[in-house]
């Protein structure tokens, strides 16, 4: 798997589509951590 992703990095178009997967999911996880903050701050039981 190492190896595949290697390869996709050695092609610039693949790298980019690559780092913004990356991007997206990083995100999506912060946006999803602060969403949780916040309902905790808002609506404590």
């Amino acid at each position: 798997m190492i190896g595949r992703v290697a390869a996709r990095f050695e092609d610039p178009r693949q790298r980019a589509g690559l780092l913004r997967l990356l991007w997206a999911i990083s995100t999506g996880f912060t946006l999803f951590g602060f969403g949780v903050i916040f309902y905790r701050i808002f609506f404590p039981r």
